[in-house]
């Protein structure tokens, strides 16, 4: 600043001719240099030109003098409300950032006198609920953040007159409910956040006036149903976040076209039934992520709808590998986009665990073709003998909707097929094995003759001897005369007595003929 003031000087007083130009150019400077009227820089703040920032001060008042301040910074400190007049005004300013404070109480007139305010910022407080009026003083305001406060509920016309809001921010809140047309003046809002509540359902006119809305976010709530009947006339919407809720279907009730809409996130919900027809209200959609859901098979209606998906989520499903998984599996077969890890089969028990196109291919189950419509119309009733509930089938024979959600026709087939498997893979291990056993005599006989012939001379010497031996003992049991001798010494010397069983008799020996009976 001291050498702008030197340069002047030196200008007033050189007496060489001046061009307009360099004046004009001084001047400027000048005026520059000049400090502007009120703009005092607050003890302990952090001054850039007409932008102030007094963060993390520990600060429990809003400092004095910044009327012509254009941006201030307060985030940080120890707030507790905003009183009506606390704020300075009439002001210049355009941002005004109040976050990470201690704020409980908002009054209606805390923001008078703040018109040409562009951008506000009251988010990670202790708001629990904010009058009609709060914003009506506002009518330039831009971006509004209200995220991680405590706010039940909103109140009708508390954005009455935001017509110029392009960006709104209520996330981690406390909210059960949207108001009716709470959004009608909001007719520039481009983005809203409205996740980490506690949404349990939707009235249809609540988004109603957001005509430029083209991101909507409704993440990690209590919905229990997906309507896009919720979303009338959001034409320039293009992104739709409602993973993680509790929603069990995805309907429309609502004869409406979302032209632009490229992006539905409706993973992490609990989804088991998709209208066939759902997906035909979006005919640009490129990303899909129905992951993490309870489908178990999609029906060839919708899979039509989806010609447009460059990519999309199915994983962690709970997919039926029957013959209801066959549309899928075609579908899954032809698409060239881009889509998350492997789809795996939940039941049959035999198929748990596999991938839904290996077991399709495995088990053959969509060679025979589909059961068709029968004649009483496109979606025809079928009763299910098993579990007792009505199966009714869409225009393309595939099943729409079961009474009991499961279908046993195609388990019956599995278990079927998997039977004859079992058969012919038994017949053939036998088979097998008989043919091993014969190839091995052959081998012996062809390459050991010398051998086996011994092996059979062998065998036949000792069936022989067996013979001989049993013969023998026959003979030793026929019974026999019984011959032995006696000596007497008492009879004549010489003689022999012979006994029999007929008696006894005696010989004597002569020297010249043999013994006489």
């Amino acid at each position: 600043m001291l050498m702008d003031f030197l340069l002047i000087g030196l200008y007033l007083k050189w007496p060489l001719k001046r061009p307009p130009g360099a004046a004009l150019c001084l001047l400027g400077v000048a005026l520059r240099a000049l400090p502007p009227v009120g703009a005092a820089c607050p003890r302990l703040c952090r001054c850039d030109s007409k932008l102030l920032y007094c963060e993390g001060l520990n600060l429990t008042d809003i400092p004095r003098n910044l009327s012509s301040a254009l941006g201030l910074s307060l985030r940080d400190n120890s707030l507790t409300e905003l009183r009506e007049g606390q704020l300075p005004g009439p002001s210049q300013l355009t941002w005004l950032y109040l976050d990470h404070n201690s704020i409980g109480a908002v009054e209606e007139g805390a923001f008078e006198r703040l018109r040409r305010l562009k951008e506000l910022d009251l988010s990670s407080n202790r708001i629990p609920a904010l009058p009609n009026g709060t914003f009506r003083p506002l009518p330039n305001l831009r971006i509004l953040d209200l995220s991680s406060n405590r706010l039940q509920a909103l109140e009708p016309d508390l954005f009455l007159g935001l017509r110029k809001l392009t960006n709104l921010h209520l996330r981690y809140n406390l909210l059960k409910l949207v108001p009716v047309r709470i959004f009608q003046d909001c007719r520039s809002m481009q983005f809203l956040d409205l996740g980490y509540n506690r949404l349990q359902s939707l009235a249809r006119n609540s988004f109603a006036g957001l005509s430029q809305l083209t991101e909507l976010h409704l993440e990690h709530n209590e919905l229990v149903k997906v309507n896009l009947a919720h979303f009338p006339r959001l034409v320039s919407l293009r992104t739709l976040y409602m993973h993680h809720n509790r929603a069990a279907v995805v309907v429309n009730t609502l004869d409406w076209t979302w032209p632009f809409l490229e992006k539905i996130d409706l993973s992490a919900n609990e989804i088991e039934f998709m209208e066939p027809h759902v997906f035909e209200s979006a005919p640009n959609l490129k990303v899909l992520m129905l992951g993490s859901n309870r489908l178990r098979s999609v029906d060839r209606r919708t899979l039509a709808s989806w010609a447009s998906l460059g990519s999309i989520s199915l994983a962690a499903n709970e997919w039926e590998c029957s013959r209801n998984v066959c549309s899928l599996a075609s579908w899954l077969g032809a698409f060239a986009g881009r889509r998350d890890g492997a789809l795996r089969c939940s039941s049959p028990d035999a198929a748990q665990g596999e991938d839904v196109l290996d077991a399709v291919s495995a088990f053959q189950l969509c060679e025979d073709p589909p059961a068709k419509a029968t004649a009483a119309g496109p979606y025809a009733s079928t009763r299910d003998p098993v579990r007792g509930g009505s199966a009714f089938l869409g225009p393309y024979g595939g099943e729409a909707v079961t009474g009991s959600l499961a279908v046993t026709a195609g388990l019956d087939d599995l278990e079927s097929a998997m039977q004859i498997h079992k058969v012919v893979t038994g017949t053939m291990a036998l088979i097998f094995s008989f043919l091993i056993v014969v190839l091995v005599l052959y081998v012996a006989w062809k390459c050991f003759p010398a051998g086996l012939r011994q092996l059979r001379r062998c065998f036949g010497s000792q069936r022989r001897k067996q013979k001989q031996k049993q013969s023998m003992q026959q003979m030793a049991a026929i019974s026999t005369p019984e011959y032995y001798v006696d000596y007497k010494p008492d009879h004549i010397e010489g003689a022999l007595v012979i006994i029999n069983e007929y008696g006894s008799c005696t010989c004597q020996q002569q020297p010249s003929r043999e013994c006489e009976v």
